[in-house]
């Protein structure tokens, strides 16, 4: 590191933070002395400068890229050059990107989910085609993970860049050697021809996709295959001579596409960016209708820490991993006594309170095959159509055993029979009941989540489907704490904000509850042009109450009861288990 914290640049910003070093530059937060505006601060070694990463005019490239003004790209606020113990430096200023890159997402949170990788993806595709078609095409020529990031100021993340360094005009002399902060797994084959176009930007992007699902990359990582390192060139050329094989994980219909846009030939992928893009939005976009069928949600192995992300919550915890994990894990050792592995269990509560969370991070937990179903997936405009898919599913999860699938909203997909007069929803729901009847001995465990748990059929929360039913309630303290924790980190923040204090003050805030206060303190700070401090955030809980009132807090302990078998107040109910949280 440069040590570069604390200096002043030409009296224009002050260097506060250091966020990461790449090949070729350091980042930092900085503050513009002027206004206390946080910005971005990109900073090169003038002696570590390549040539080719000047203009005409001496000036580093990325900066004629960045004034192109596109929506993806940081706005350029200045860029100069300052002195400091005897060396030179360079610097491009740019405003605040307030989240974190996709490489941080994954470590944090492991692989994305086929639809948020597909929003990144159509992203990429739809920047490169923008540059691809200006007057003087524009070619990315490599972006990695911690190039892009998510941009957290708004409640709808955006997908942004950082650090344009590779990025050159279709006409301009490049060679592979040239490219920083990429690894020989990123590049098109022909691109080690010195060969650049918008195809190989094509091929980077589905690498990227790759990598963003699954969490690795097409080909094998040998890092010690340096690619700025002429004398490797022939290594590396037969390196990506070899074959490729993409992940059975992923689904049938991404997994060709894919293949297409990683071929060797550049002939054999996609004509455009635009092409790659309509096939890629085709997979996001076909949900529940006829094309869609089961191969649209494969079981995937969750990756993850599990319960590890969920801070506090222990009674919750321990009761699932008892309960529930530890017998499917040893199913013989359980067998003994006479305790087979439940069928399934209903997880209900508030809204916001983060049951899809919970069951995600109980998948991860187990460490089996897992598919969220949403309404969506399982519905058909065709006469026992949706009889017919749900069917599949549950052969589908057979096959890959042991499997969960978890059905979210389940008050949609599942509702009391009495309460509709559709009868193609009367018929899912009996498909229902006889698929989840002792599925557990067929290998498959049955999640059902619902914020109204009152509306589905009885007959799918009794014993034999849903042995188990277990309240969600609002965080405690110390998952409010993690919530704020989580939410406020990369924001422009005082350093002693008393995140102990924020929680004691929100008893009955949900997560969904928690964000809103942050995003909403976050606008304050930003209109005052100041930190975000512990006086704003207590600022902004007093005047936004939590979405929860006290007649449906009622209502939930009601439920919570009435599943729990609570005779006193419901002598007819039965005596299910559940969880004692009181």
């Amino acid at each position: 590191m440069w040590n570069l914290k604390g200096i002043e640049i030409n009296n224009l910003y002050k260097v506060d933070h250091f966020i990461e070093k790449t090949d070729f530059c350091e980042i930092y937060t900085g503050t513009d002395i002027t206004s206390s505006k946080i910005i971005n601060l990109s900073i090169y070694k003038d002696s570590e400068i390549a040539d080719d990463d000047l203009d005409e005019d001496g000036n580093l490239k990325e900066i004629q890229f960045l004034e192109i003004g596109i929506d993806a790209f940081p706005k350029l606020v200045t860029f100069g050059d300052f002195n400091n113990n005897s060396d030179k430096y360079r610097y491009i200023a740019t405003e605040h990107i307030a989240g974190e890159s996709v490489s941080d997402r994954i470590k944090r949170n492991g692989p994305l989910d086929e639809y948020d990788t597909l929003k990144i993806a159509l992203k990429l595709c739809e920047v490169g085609e923008k540059l691809h078609n200006r007057s003087k095409p524009v070619l990315i020529n490599g972006l990695s993970l911690e190039n892009i990031m998510i941009d957290m100021s708004e409640d709808d993340e955006k997908i942004r860049f950082r650090n344009l360094i590779n990025m050159r005009l279709l006409t301009d002399n490049f060679k592979y050697t040239y490219l920083d902060g990429l690894n020989i797994n990123h590049i098109a084959p022909e691109v080690l021809n010195n060969t650049f176009s918008p195809k190989s930007d094509q091929y980077n992007i589905g690498a990227l996709t790759y990598q963003m699902h699954t969490g690795m990359l097409p080909f094998f990582n040998d890092d010690s295959l340096d690619i700025k390192d002429s004398d490797n060139e022939k290594e590396l050329k037969e390196f990506r001579n070899d074959d490729f094989k993409l992940s059975d994980e992923i689904n049938i219909d991404l997994k060709t596409v894919l293949e297409k846009t990683l071929s060797s030939d550049p002939n054999n992928r996609y004509d455009s960016l635009s092409e790659l893009s309509s096939y890629l939005n085709k997979e996001r976009i076909v949900i529940g209708g006829e094309e869609n069928t089961i191969k649209k949600n494969e079981p995937v192995i969750k990756r993850g820490n599990g319960f590890a992300d969920v801070a506090g919550m222990e009674d919750l915890k321990n009761e699932l991993k008892s309960k529930i994990i530890d017998k499917i894990r040893r199913p013989e050792h359980w067998k003994k006594y006479g305790n087979p592995i439940p069928n399934g269990a209903l997880l209900y509560g508030p809204p916001g309170c983060g049951k899809t969370f919970i069951a995600k991070k109980f998948c991860e937990e187990a460490g089996l095959n897992f598919k969220l179903i949403k309404p969506s997936d399982v519905s058909s405009s065709y006469v026992r159509g949706g009889v017919e898919k749900i069917r599949k599913l549950f052969d589908e999860a057979e096959i890959n055993a042991p499997s969960i699938i978890c059905f979210d909203e389940a008050d949609a997909i599942m509702p009391d029979r009495e309460l509709t007069q559709s009868q193609h929803t009367k018929a899912e729901v009996n498909e229902y009941l006889t698929q989840m009847d002792k599925s557990s001995e067929r290998g498959i465990f049955v999640i059902v989540l619902s914020n109204i748990p009152h509306i589905i059929d009885e007959a799918i929360v009794r014993s034999g489907r849903c042995d188990i039913h277990v309240y969600i309630p609002e965080p405690d303290k110390i998952a409010r704490k993690s919530l704020f924790e989580l939410f406020l980190k990369n924001r422009y923040t005082d350093s002693n904000i008393d995140i102990d204090k924020l929680s004691s003050l929100t008893e009955n805030y949900t997560a969904s509850d928690i964000e809103l206060v942050v995003n909403n303190a976050s606008h304050t700070a930003g209109v005052r042009e100041v930190k975000i401090s512990t006086e704003i955030l207590i600022e902004t809980i007093d005047n936004q109450r939590t979405s929860l009132t006290p007649e449906q807090l009622k209502k939930y302990q009601d439920f919570k009861k009435k599943f729990e078998g609570d005779k006193k107040d419901n002598n007819n109910s039965r005596n299910m288990i559940g969880f004692n949280r009181n």
